[in-house]
């Protein structure tokens, strides 16, 4: 996985609505956020797998994200 796609990654997930980001289970949340960045630029199989175990292991840091931006609105 290359910088450009995890900037792109983390550009989506600060722009999807923190409240979305909280509610919503890990599963359902780390197929959204594939499918939306696929939209924006589409991913090579070995990409959309590299993605799905990243966000994955970076759900807690997302959701803590999510609630700052609450917290700070």
């Amino acid at each position: 996985m290359n910088i450009t796609l995890l900037r792109q990654i983390w550009s989506l997930i600060e722009t999807t609505n923190a409240s979305e980001l909280l509610e919503i289970g890990e599963q359902e949340l780390v197929q959204r956020l594939l499918n939306r960045l696929d939209a924006q630029k589409p991913l090579a199989d070995k990409e959309r797998v590299s993605l799905n175990d990243y966000l994955h292991s970076k759900i807690g840091l997302i959701k803590d994200t999510a609630e700052a931006r609450l917290v700070s609105a």
